[in-house]
């Protein structure tokens, strides 16, 4: 891990979103979406193309628009932080250590909502 590569960021701001084809979740540093960002979305339904390119799993986007498929390893909420292990590509092209804890500066109830909504992205 470089000195570039920080291994605990603060989230301010969570969106959750659900509809009939995409859960997802978006992490932000400061509470008007700027900053560092980290947005989990997993599809549905796939097609025949997406697992033909792997891509048949949730997805990872950072705020310089890197998407990586795949590459959580673990993670837990507990209290008041995220605890991600990532893959070490998944770390590498989305610039962030393997071993990661977000603290979660916002409301217990987003909390819980961004909990529950991982739970079905990274299942």
């Amino acid at each position: 891990m470089s000195a570039s590569t920080p291994s605990k960021l603060t989230a301010q701001m969570v969106s959750v979103w659900r509809d009939d084809s995409l859960t997802g979740v978006a992490l932000a540093e400061l509470e008007d979406s700027s900053g560092w960002n980290l947005v989990f979305e997993r599809s549905l339904t796939f097609t025949d193309a997406d697992r033909k390119a792997g891509q048949d799993t949730y997805c990872l986007t950072n705020e310089a628009g890197v998407a990586v498929y795949g590459g959580v390893t673990g993670w837990a909420v507990k209290g008041t932080e995220l605890t991600l292990s990532l893959s070490e590509k998944a770390a590498g092209d989305l610039g962030l250590a393997t071993a990661l804890t977000i603290v979660l500066g916002f409301a217990a109830s987003s909390v819980s909502e961004l909990n529950a909504a991982l739970a079905t992205i990274l299942a």
